[in-house]
């Protein structure tokens, strides 16, 4: 299946508490806004080596999430082994500007957009490296060595020059049982239809017997036709 390209804006409102339920009973409203507008600044003020998810956190509070959501989703959507910081707890503490990471539980449990856009940003290099990649499949598909042969499958396979054996009896037994064939694949049947009439006149213009050639004359051997060709008669001197 394929996969979409990250779109940064947010297109629900996300269901999140004004202020987090481990600091409703220890701090007012009014500090609560004042932690979390001094953690927003300070990770701001944060440079992309100390928070190399940096960038696409910015790309997020651009499309309208919350900033602590955002800060999440990018954090998250890094790699693993790179991480930073480590864990999700380390997170809320330190940059975010809570106490824990209890509420971030509370966030993605009512919001599954959250973890959504999660898996998105973790395809994202992928488009980012678009270009790289094809050219990557070119060099290797038209090369002559053997180990290209899975590159050229897939090259001819994206080109619509070629379709797997799998993908091909699905579509002929989903069209058997008269279910229900979408517009692309009825446009590889009708593509290797045409292929196969073609394939058909090549081959049986290739396989049809040469031209017949002229019949030779046949010879009469009876005497009558002896006599006509200027032949002599036995026992003639």
């Amino acid at each position: 299946m394929p996969i979409s390209k990250p779109i940064y804006q947010l297109t629900l409102p996300l269901e999140l508490e004004e202020a987090v339920s481990d600091q409703q009973s220890a701090v007012s409203p009014e500090e609560a806004r004042v932690r979390s507008e001094t953690a927003r600044a300070a990770l701001n003020e944060l440079s992309p080596e100390s928070a190399p998810w940096k960038e696409e956190y910015l790309n997020l509070v651009d499309g309208g999430w919350n900033w602590r959501v955002a800060a999440y989703i990018a954090w998250a959507a890094s790699p693993k082994n790179t991480r930073t910081p480590k864990t999700q707890d380390e997170l809320a503490r330190q940059h975010l500007g809570l106490t824990s990471d209890r509420a971030i539980n509370t966030w993605r449990r009512k919001n599954p957009a959250i973890d959504e856009m999660v898996a998105v940003l973790q395809a994202a290099p992928l488009f980012a490296h678009r270009a790289e990649i094809y050219a990557a499949l070119v060099d290797v598909a038209t090369s002559h060595e053997y180990k290209g042969h899975n590159d050229r499958k897939l090259a001819l396979e994206l080109l619509g020059d070629y379709v797997p054996a799998a993908k091909l009896e699905a579509i002929l037994r989903g069209s058997a049982r008269g279910s229900d064939v979408d517009a692309e694949d009825e446009d590889q049947l009708t593509q290797i239809e045409l292929a196969a009439k073609n394939m058909a006149e090549i081959s049986g213009q290739r396989s049809a017997p040469p031209a017949a050639k002229a019949a030779s004359p046949q010879i009469d051997p009876s005497p009558s036709a002896q006599d006509d060709l200027g032949g002599e008669e036995e026992g003639e001197e």
